[in-house]
């Protein structure tokens, strides 16, 4: 069996990892980099392998740094099948198409910069045309814990990764071994989602370790904080800002805010869905009641409920994004982007960044060289839509709604899987150098952290 790591390999984005074995190629995840201009500019590199001759993409889950460069792929050749649970198929087509227009109007823009210059303009990575063609190759499998036969011998199976929702660890079984591949390993006790499931016995794991150096708060203990914020802000006369990716955050700080409303527990405000991505995937949720949690079901079975209660209201249009900063405190919106690169966050924060009264709660990991992260370490000021900005926003992380898994569930989920070959992907060098000790000296393993584009044979 070789592996080579195509992405998510030293940093957490870019998840892209091709597996060689009894005759076939299968693609795990192919997902977008993100974050500082170096690291983005791999999108553009070739595939390290020819798109032409894979047979399978296994995809874990629809995040845009799993599943973003899946256009690219089918439009330099890839005709095989891509297969997911059903969620994951249906939230990955929203996602693929907002990313698809995001790309075309980028690459607009570069064009009109270019011009100027004299220079000719980059193409997008893909257009729309590439999101219709890679979504026809789609394959939802039957649900979880089912075998989906491939070719050659080989299956797979997709395990609940508790990370949002329809997410998967993917188990390959081969004639040479067996693979397991974390995708995003979920935290637990999150709303919404159920817990990861305990991962089988394999040979070999790629484990994600997003967190593999800090252990997070509760639930609880986070749900508490985001109260805090939203009670020290809203009587002042401000707004509370939450930065939030449009898949699985925005839900689940939906349903929290729900129930602190539900109790009474909320000060009169006015809470915005700012995102018509978001919007369109809460929709998506509503439909597969039954990857719910047990007190998801019962929350969601009844109205009101996390996503249609008096003090929502959703922004669809930019007529209607707009009018939220027209008016006066007292909104706690939710927009995208997660990390403050892109969106109509952007917007909110050049409206409320330099304002003392305000707040930012952010609920989400922030890559390094985003907006985001630069905020969170204490950023004097921001540059935006070409002025600067003062920070003077109070600033809140709160990381117990983090979807990855914390150093010690990490830890018990290796530790259930015992492999006799561990690579540590999607994570920083900080994190994966405290894990791999860790590891070390408590379970007896050896990981490995491979570099970007290294080939492994085990």
């Amino acid at each position: 069996m070789k592996i080579t790591f195509c992405g998510a390999a030293g940093t957490v984005t870019g998840s892209c990892h091709l597996v060689e074995t009894n005759g076939l190629r299968v693609l795990l995840d192919c997902g977008l980099f993100q974050g500082s201009r170096e690291v983005d500019d791999r999108n553009r590199s070739p595939f390290p392998f020819d798109p032409a001759e894979l047979d399978f993409v296994l995809l874990s889950h629809a995040h845009l740094d799993h599943a973003g460069l899946l256009p690219r792929l089918v439009h330099d050749g890839f005709t095989g099948h891509i297969l997911c649970t059903p969620p994951t198929a249906d939230i990955a087509k929203l996602m693929l198409a907002d990313s698809a227009h995001l790309q075309v109007e980028e690459a607009a823009y570069r064009a009109r910069k270019a011009k100027r210059r004299g220079e000719a303009g980059t193409p997008p990575l893909y257009d729309m045309d590439d999101v219709l063609r890679c979504v026809d190759r789609f394959r939802p499998v039957g649900g979880y814990d089912i075998p989906t036969d491939l070719e050659k011998g080989l299956s797979c199976v997709f395990h609940d990764a508790g990370h949002i929702l329809g997410s998967a660890c993917i188990e390959l079984r081969t004639p040479n071994g067996r693979l397991l591949y974390s995708g995003d390993l979920g935290n637990r006790h999150k709303p919404i989602v159920r817990d990861p499931s305990a991962p089988p016995r394999v040979d070999v794991v790629l484990v994600e370790s997003t967190y593999g150096d800090r252990v997070h708060r509760s639930i609880e203990d986070s749900v508490a904080e985001l109260r805090s914020a939203i009670h020290e802000v809203i009587p002042g006369g401000g707004n509370v800002l939450i930065p939030s990716f449009a898949l699985e955050r925005a839900q689940e700080v939906l349903y929290e805010i729900f129930l602190l409303w539900a109790r009474g527990d909320l000060p009169q405000c006015r809470i915005y869905l700012d995102s018509p991505l978001a919007t369109s995937t809460t929709r998506v949720f509503a439909r597969f009641p039954e990857y719910f949690d047990a007190e998801g079901q019962t929350v969601f079975s009844k109205r009101p409920n996390p996503f249609e209660f008096p003090l929502l209201h959703y922004a669809q249009t930019t007529d209607e994004s707009r009018q939220i900063n027209a008016q006066l405190g007292g909104n706690v919106i939710i927009a995208g982007s997660g990390m403050c690169n892109g969106g109509r966050i952007l917007h909110h924060l050049r409206h409320n960044l330099w304002n003392d009264a305000a707040g930012v709660v952010f609920v989400g990991y922030q890559a390094a060289g985003t907006l985001g992260r630069r905020i969170v370490e204490g950023a004097n000021d921001v540059h935006l839509f070409g002025e600067e900005i003062a920070v003077r926003a109070k600033v809140w992380t709160v990381n117990g709604f983090s979807s990855h898994a914390d150093q010690p569930i990490l830890m018990d989920w290796i530790g259930k899987a015992m492999p006799r070959d561990l690579f540590l992907v999607h994570g920083e060098s900080k994190a994966q150098a405290v894990l791999q000790s860790k590891i070390q000296s408590e379970l007896g393993i050896v990981p490995r952290i491979p570099a970007w584009r290294e080939a492994v044979a085990v």
